[in-house]
């Protein structure tokens, strides 16, 4: 069986050698004025942090009957379909629609996150991006009221800019190419990566009695895989337009599996790609496939990203931590990685917030952002505020100060059920058997479709519209008189075969060929027949996230002379804080999330 294809980065780290490049020589110069301040450090070899970060989304759909091939074309349908080998080519997105849609995964993100908010919860932490790209690819074969509910939920219904069904997917292409993509072309979207000048050190001042931070050399700076695959029940045809499209915009492809016959074999190998994609951090992200699934949409996303400034392996010690704030008491003990650099911040005074950012190599960010005297419910409210319009102003304005920063090492685990937090949301029909409308993924017209036209001739023919279904009712019937009947259901209209259904319209035929041949030949070509709609039976979510540094723990005394080093601003994360995790590229963010108990 063919490997399902995923896109990946792997950006390999420049030789940090002493005099190897003026930002090395930056980066040496930032470690000597830690290390000059405080003489007895001179002897610690320095680690670095590393951070792996993973997540898988599964959606499931389900089928009120089981589907059979037409003859002639299972064998076919058995077969893997295999994107080209062809380098990627670059989409051409307009700017605006891709900012736009880069800032609706943003929003989508605060959305869930007030939908999972519990007062128990101890770490809310999810993949805004994962979670995007698994409804991007149920939006590309979705219609009419579902699309329009799933419009809604991305940020893309009434109330916002109007982008078309194709700006929107081209523009989320787009995205995850430039997400993967090791191209020095793309620049960091924020002034301070620009900028990236501290004003509290001499960029040319040389010392050489303190060497600078030791580091891997074949370490990799930054890694990040996105992956899509669709399972599919054995004899289960595809619309080959949807095929089409989710391969060259989501590098997504489809596995034939044998749902029924060998429930055990697909299950381990939905696992088994799942464990290969995420690096064996998710290793099950199923146990058991219902009798009726017809298809599961897999998305992955892996991280790993080096710290820009190690922090001082020796210097982690336990330190409390508040999980409702130093008012409240109830402290525990957490280790806290410490570490003082040049880094960005900005102090939100309205909202008495403050933001830091910790800078990964290669254009990625954690962002940190915490109230004065932080609460659960404190957090919260802030968490409220800050859509996507307001995250990008924030870090706008943030300036590179010298910071001593806490902050927490953390191993963070979740898995969520998403099919109760979109229905909150309003996506209803999604779920709901009778009246899911995917049919856009399943063929339901006679012969094969051509597919090697433009994809803008391919997006106008999926558009949900009555043109649409009068042309596709023609295709199957060519003596078709059409009339448009108002007021009829979606699963009363497609019950009869005469009918097709298109922007709240059935569309059907007056008159029809008697021949009773012509009626049994179309039946047998209409392989999976549009009165056996599909909905998604559930939809799960799964994160695994470590921040850490690499290096042996330890040296209490250590930690203690770092706390005293002069900095222009002290940043302690010993309460609930917002963690955002942006690739500055493309402004999505990876992982999104409150910590209320880092342990």
């Amino acid at each position: 069986m063919l490997p399902v294809r995923s896109i990946q980065s792997r950006r390999s780290e420049p030789n940090f050698g002493q005099n190897s490049n003026h930002k090395s020589s930056r980066a040496s110069s930032r470690q000597k004025l830690v290390l000059r301040t405080v003489k007895t450090l001179s002897e610690m070899r320095s680690g670095y942090v590393a951070s792996w970060m993973l997540v898988v989304v599964v959606v499931m759909l389900a089928t009120m009957q089981t589907v059979s091939a037409a003859s002639g074309q299972a064998n076919g349908m058995k077969k893997v379909i295999q994107a080209k080998q062809d380098p990627l080519d670059r989409l051409q997105a307009n700017p605006a629609s891709v900012n736009q849609v880069s800032d609706s995964v943003t929003n989508l993100a605060q959305k869930i996150a007030r939908s999972i908010a519990s007062p128990k919860s101890k770490t809310e932490i999810f993949s805004p991006v994962s979670i995007a790209g698994a409804l991007s690819l149920l939006l590309l074969g979705a219609g009419g009221q579902t699309q329009r509910e799933l419009l809604n939920v991305m940020g893309f219904g009434e109330g916002t800019a109007k982008l078309s069904f194709q700006e929107i997917h081209y523009a989320f292409g787009r995205l995850f190419q430039d997400l993967v993509a090791n191209d020095p072309s793309l620049v960091p979207l924020v002034t301070w990566r620009v900028n990236d000048k501290c004003n509290r050190y001499d960029e040319d001042y040389e010392d050489d009695d303190f060497p600078p931070a030791n580091t891997t050399a074949n370490t990799k700076d930054l890694e990040i895989q996105v992956g899509n695959a669709i399972f599919a029940k054995e004899g289960t045809e595809f619309d080959a337009r949807y095929n089409k499209l989710a391969r060259d915009l989501y590098k997504s492809e489809l596995r034939q599996l044998d749902f029924d016959g060998n429930e055990a074999a697909a299950v381990r190998t939905i696992n088994n790609w799942v464990n290969n994609e995420t690096h064996g951090r998710i290793v099950d992200i199923v146990s058991h496939i219902s009798p009726d699934t017809i298809m599961m949409i897999v998305n992955t996303l892996y991280f790993r990203g080096i710290w820009e400034e190690p922090f001082q392996p020796m210097a982690t010690r336990n330190r409390p931590f508040f999980p409702d704030g130093p008012d409240a008491g109830g402290s525990i003990d957490v280790p806290m990685m410490a570490k003082s650099g040049c880094m960005p911040y900005y102090f939100w005074e309205k909202e008495n917030l403050r933001v830091l950012g910790v800078p990964y190599k290669q254009n990625a960010t954690m962002y940190i952002l915490m109230p004065m005297n932080s609460t659960r419910k404190l957090v919260v409210e802030a968490q409220s505020k800050i859509d996507a319009a307001t995250l990008n102003d924030l870090i706008s304005k943030m300036k590179m100060k010298s910071v001593t920063l806490l902050m927490p090492k953390m191993h963070v685990t979740n898995s969520l059920s998403l099919k109760s937090v979109l229905e909150q949301l309003g996506a209803v029909s999604l779920f709901q058997r009778e009246t899911a409308e995917l049919s856009r993924l399943l063929s339901s017209r006679i012969g094969d479709e051509d597919i090697d036209g433009p994809l803008d001739d391919i997006f106008s023919a999926l558009e949900d519209t009555v043109e649409n279904a009068e042309r596709k009712l023609k295709d199957r019937i060519p003596n078709c008189l059409v009339y448009k009947h108002q007021g009829v259901g979606r699963s009363a209209c497609l019950m009869k075969n005469e009918c097709e259904w298109g922007a709240s319209t059935c569309v059907c035929c007056v008159k029809q060929d008697a021949d009773d041949d012509f009626r049994r030949r179309r039946r047998e070509a209409n392989t999976i027949m549009q009165k056996a709609p599909i909905y998604v039976n559930e939809m799960l979510h799964k994160v695994d996230l470590t921040v850490n540094e690499v290096g042996t723990e330890g040296g209490a005394a250590t930690a203690t002379l770092i706390d005293r080093i002069s900095s222009q601003v002290n940043f302690v994360v010993n309460g609930p804080f917002l963690m955002v995790i942006r690739e500055e590229t493309t402004r999505l963010p990876l992982f999104y999330g409150t910590v209320y108990t880092p342990k």
